[in-house]
């Protein structure tokens, strides 16, 4: 009996003992199960927003003087947040433009990027590459701090926001050398009229009365949009925006083309049509052109802020009025954008960036390294004196007395700036007369819309 008590005794102990391992191990397996999972949710969350571990965002934009500027922010950015390093990949900006589409949906696509709000961006929306930001304009206040103008701008056709402005250009500016107007015996125009006429006193007091960088698309278009803006009313203008008039043979629109055809004539010198924007620059930096045409931006310390002569008295005027009703209104480009790409895994990370570089804080120095304006209009007036020059806090304040208008260029397709450049230079070299470079201009505009 003893035999059999022990016997049923260890046979019990044995099946307990079994269970209870059993149970011990179910428990282990489902705790390592949960921890892995854990981990592996961890590790490829890693990039997560929310995430301390080390992220390595992408940041891609155009060479050039605006790297300044994106080095002095990533700094920024990555002394805010230490586990983050942004590598900057930039492209010269003719190769960019064509190929955005292909890199964003590419393998090598970047996580935040820089592009113009305008050309090849909407094919760059519509390919499906970018991340909406609808949700940033909402809690970041961006609805009630950027102009009704941008807000329209970044509002694509689905309705949706795909980018952020972060800066503006007015564009273009007229520079001129104080002491060559002095020389001359002239003043700033304050009609189209008198601004034809200062051709011959600037050439008898030694200068190339006006230059830019005419063979530079951005230039080239530059002088038809503003042309145009002068010559047609506000509503034809308006209409020519929308494409509800695509008429380039109207008669107030010929005006533009006579005007920019004069301009030829009475202030530029022969060859512009072959000048590159930086040999523009370095003309009138050097003291032999009176007066050049560019964007706000020229006047920055990375370009004429660093290059003229210490004793160089630089002044700054829009371009004049030719009918009343048109008024003076600067060129208002808003389409320095900021984007997130999609799929990247680092999405959060790229709105945070994004949101880094229109905070007040960021767009309240930017004028240190960037003749950019700040794309808010929440700063104050001194905000924009601490950090600009004298002629850049005249030409923003003017902006704000003499309003401003959208950019006919921007409006245009991809395909439009390339297409016109060859036809704005042959009508500044004469090969067209007005009349005929309209027909030519209406017959490629129309093209380019098909």
């Amino acid at each position: 009996m003893l035999f059999s008590f022990r016997k049923s005794f260890f046979a019990i102990f044995v099946i307990v003992f079994s269970l209870v391992v059993l149970v011990v191990g179910c428990s282990s397996e489902t705790e390592n199960n949960a921890g892995n999972a854990e981990n592996n949710e961890s590790e490829s969350n890693g990039t997560d927003n929310n995430s301390e571990d080390n992220v390595n965002l992408t940041f891609a934009t155009v060479s050039g003087e605006s790297l300044v500027r994106w080095e002095e922010e990533i700094a920024a950015f990555e002394e805010e947040y230490p586990n983050v390093t942004v590598e900057m990949r930039d492209y010269d900006d003719d190769y960019y433009n064509q190929n955005a589409v292909r890199l964003f949906n590419s393998d090598d696509k970047p996580d935040v990027a820089w592009f113009w709000a305008n050309g090849f961006y909407h094919d760059i929306v519509d390919s499906g590459a970018l991340l909406p930001l609808d949700d940033m304009y909402e809690s970041e206040g961006w609805n009630g701090v950027l102009t009704e103008q941008t807000l329209e701008t970044f509002t694509s056709e689905d309705g949706h926001k795909y980018a952020a402005p972060e800066s503006v250009v007015l564009n273009p500016i007229i520079f001129y050398n104080k002491k060559a107007f002095e020389e001359a015996g002239i003043e700033e125009p304050e009609t189209f009229e008198d601004f034809l006429t200062m051709g011959e006193p600037l050439k008898n007091a030694g200068y190339i009365p006006w230059t830019s960088g005419m063979a530079n698309p951005s230039q080239a278009t530059a002088l038809l949009d503003i042309a145009i803006k002068r010559t047609v009313s506000p509503d034809h203008y308006q209409r020519l925006l929308d494409k509800e008039e695509m008429d380039y043979t109207h008669p107030d629109i010929v005006d533009a083309f006579r005007l920019m055809q004069e301009m030829g004539n009475n202030l530029m010198p022969e060859g512009v049509a072959g000048v590159q924007a930086d040999e523009a620059r370095a003309i009138f930096a050097q003291e032999q052109a009176a007066m050049y045409s560019d964007a706000s931006v020229n006047a920055g310390p990375g370009m004429l802020g660093s290059e003229l002569p210490d004793d160089f008295e630089l002044g700054m005027f829009f371009y004049p009025e030719f009918r009343e009703d048109a008024g003076r209104t600067i060129g208002y480009y808003d389409g320095q954008a900021i984007m997130a790409v999609k799929d990247t895994g680092k999405e959060e990370w790229a709105k945070k960036f994004i949101s880094f570089v229109l905070s007040a804080d960021r767009q309240k120095v930017m004028g240190e390294n960037s003749s950019n304006f700040p794309s808010r209009t929440d700063l104050t007036s001194d905000e924009i004196l601490d950090v600009y020059s004298e002629v850049e806090a005249e030409m923003y304040q003017e902006m704000q007395e003499e309003g401003t208008h959208v950019i006919f260029n921007t409006v245009m397709p991809g395909a439009y700036r390339p297409a016109a450049v060859p036809l704005i230079q042959g009508l500044i070299m004469g090969q067209y007369t007005p009349e005929e470079f309209a027909e030519e201009f209406n017959d490629m505009v129309h093209e380019v819309h098909e």
